[in-house]
């Protein structure tokens, strides 16, 4: 598989920012980004190119998209945009801060509780998708998103399908993850709900065990255990109300599963008291001793339940243990050993009496002075009013000299770079867009311009490429193939030519484009021409028989069409000099009269030519009174 460079730094469309990497999958890479317009964070994918080399493929996207955010639910991450940039193509989804189900569990098993707890929601999260007819077919952990605030939110609808299956996906195609995938998907066969009931279920079951069911390395082995094989055994502990629902959850059948995944959820709601008490109970109490280690700050796992003399010796304190226990917060001091202003001279007389305080030799004192209080305040103001003025014009000098800056060239820089270079010199960039030959999204023209001097703050307006203006697609159904190529070839696109019949229509004329006309295309695209092939004589139908008599319907496209029979007799005629042999009729169904009516027994290989043109016609075969056998062959000529 080829790599793709990181488009960290970039900025798309001139709009979202792309910072780190957070994620990346088959289709393409996710980046954190920022949407600039909204001022908003957000996560955005963008395709890997060689997937959306292919114009079909594309399409496909842009509907798999819409798809996407027309489901909106707290449950289900957000689309807000799609486009196609130079980078490639994207679209941009609701950024989750959180972490994924998968990161999580790598960590172990979650509990009975939070494991019901998040598949409830993620249930009632796909349960809105289907409601819209939405079937998500790759439910697994890493795209089961947890939010700080503990909601749950499903992400990457990347092969979501409609419910009903009209889309572009071609019939028997496999998509999914192996560990993950439905007994239906493995074989190929439609998805419905009960395709994401049996993703929840897997995910339950990973919940609870800390690992999926099956784990064998090929996908083939995923395939076969998810078709044949039951799961294992979940673990002993696990709630019995919570294994029943893992086990219909995952049954082969999809009509055995629960209907939707709003009764998985709802059964799931059912469980909660039953599996809370139960979590409850699970909680043994703490030992005696481990009571008294908890109480006395011992909290360490490794201490609890341990014998009395194992803590005696656990509990000797370093050093600097017993010097940071040693030194007390004024807050942690008892209340009565600081005393309100009142109670000092009380505290300090009943000192006096019970314990006489020692000697102290008081502290030396200058000379007294002789000052003028008021003399010396206006002496001091007026000393720092000079220093201010003097700093005053010292700054004013400094900011006078350095307020204006030189503007930079920036032509051929993308946005980002633009941003970049204009900050260093704490100037402001204001965008705008125009057709040019320039790449897409780089500057081509600034103003003021390059070399000037403004200050500092100033906005400087910066134009970015959109790439070579688009061309319209002009009108070309009937007119012929090298008049619409010649007319391409001057507007700069190609032409892809391919010849289809046309009945009624004169050879190499075109009879349908692609893109349809007015369609805006960037330089050098192609446009596909179908153009009229020359008329030539097509196989239709044919039937055959031997004393029995046959009606058969058919449909004529051409101007004309012909007849060809056979007929040969089994035996003797009845008559020697007379033989009297089956005979067709050629009927119009549409006017129900009567075309032409000939014998079969004018030989074989014979040939009769009808211009009636287009419509709906049949043929009967009348057996005669002799024994035969016939054959009939109808061409159309288009």
């Amino acid at each position: 598989m080829p790599h793709t460079a990181v488009l960290s730094g970039h900025a798309l469309d001139g709009r979202y920012e792309l910072h780190d990497v957070i994620g990346e999958g088959t289709f393409g890479r996710v980046y954190r980004g920022r949407d600039q317009r909204l001022a908003r964070p957000v996560a955005v994918k963008v395709i890997k190119p060689w997937w959306t080399e292919d114009p079909d493929w594309a399409r496909s996207f842009e509907r798999e998209a819409q798809l996407m955010a027309r489901v909106n639910d707290p449950g289900i991450v957000q689309i807000f945009d799609i486009g196609y940039a130079d980078e490639g193509l994207y679209y941009v989804a609701e950024l989750v801060d959180g972490e994924s189900l998968a990161a999580r569990l790598r960590h172990g098993p979650l509990s009975p509780a939070t494991a019901r707890e998040v598949a409830e929601q993620l249930c009632r999260a796909l349960a809105h998708a289907h409601a819209q007819r939405v079937v998500h077919r790759d439910v697994k952990p890493a795209n089961v998103l947890i939010s700080a605030d503990g909601r749950v939110k499903v992400g990457d609808f990347g092969i979501a399908r409609l419910a009903e299956g009209t889309t572009d996906g071609a019939a028997g195609t496999i998509v999914g993850t192996p560990r993950y995938m439905a007994p239906e998907q493995a074989r190929g066969r439609p998805t419905s709900p009960a395709t994401d009931v049996y993703g929840a279920g897997i995910v339950l079951y990973e919940m609870l065990a800390g690992r999926p069911p099956f784990t064998e390395r090929s996908a083939v082995e995923l395939a076969l255990r998810h078709l044949s094989d039951p799961p294992p055994p979940l673990p002993a502990d696990t709630p019995e109300v919570l294994a029943a629902i893992v086990e219909r959850a995952l049954a082969k059948d999809p009509a055995a599963r629960y209907p939707s995944a709003r009764e998985m959820a709802d059964a799931l709601a059912e469980a909660r008291a039953v599996v809370s008490d139960q979590d409850a109970a699970g909680r043994q109490p703490l030992p005696a001793v481990a009571r008294a280690g908890r109480a006395s700050g011992l909290d360490d796992p490794e201490l609890l339940g341990q014998r009395p003399e194992d803590l005696a010796a656990a509990s000797v304190e370093t050093p600097e243990d017993l010097a940071a226990a040693s030194v007390e917060r004024p807050e942690d001091l008892p209340a009565t050993s600081m005393g309100t202003p009142e109670e000092l001279p009380a505290t300090s007389a009943e000192t006096r009496r019970d314990a006489p305080a020692a000697t102290r030799v008081a502290s030396r004192r200058a000379p007294r002075r002789n000052m003028n209080p008021a003399e010396g305040r206006r002496y001091r103001a007026l000393l720092v009013l000079v220093v201010l003025l003097l700093l005053g014009l010292a700054t004013g000098a400094v900011l006078t000299s350095s307020s204006k800056v030189r503007v930079p060239a920036v032509s051929g820089l993308t946005r980002s770079g633009v941003v970049a270079r204009l900050r260093v010199l704490h100037l402001r960039a204001a965008f705008g867009q125009r057709y040019d030959s320039a790449p897409r999204g780089t500057a081509i023209a600034q103003q003021p311009a390059a070399g000037t001097r403004v200050q500092t703050g100033a906005t400087m307006r910066v134009i970015l490429s959109k790439g070579p203006a688009p061309i319209a697609v002009p009108q070309l159904v009937g007119q012929t193939s090298t008049d619409a190529q010649a007319t391409l070839q001057r507007l700069g696109l190609g032409a892809g030519v391919t010849a289809v019949p046309a009945p009624g229509v004169s050879p190499s004329t075109v009879v349908r484009q692609s893109p349809g006309a007015n369609a805006d295309l960037a330089p050098h695209s192609t446009v596909g021409l179908f153009v009229a092939e020359t008329p030539r004589w097509r196989p239709l139908t044919s039937f055959s028989g031997s004393g029995s008599g046959q009606s058969v319907p058919f449909q004529i496209r051409g101007s004309h069409w012909q007849v060809v029979y056979s007929m040969a007799y089994d035996g003797t005629c009845t008559l020697i000099f007379f033989c009297s042999g089956p005979s067709a009729q050629i009927t119009n169904l549409n006017s129900g009269a009567t075309v032409s009516q000939f014998d079969l027994s004018e030989g074989t290989g014979q040939t009769h030519v009808f211009k009636s043109g287009p419509g709906l016609y049949q043929v009967t075969v009348t057996p005669g009174s002799d024994t035969a056998s016939w054959s009939v062959h109808i061409e159309d000529y288009y």
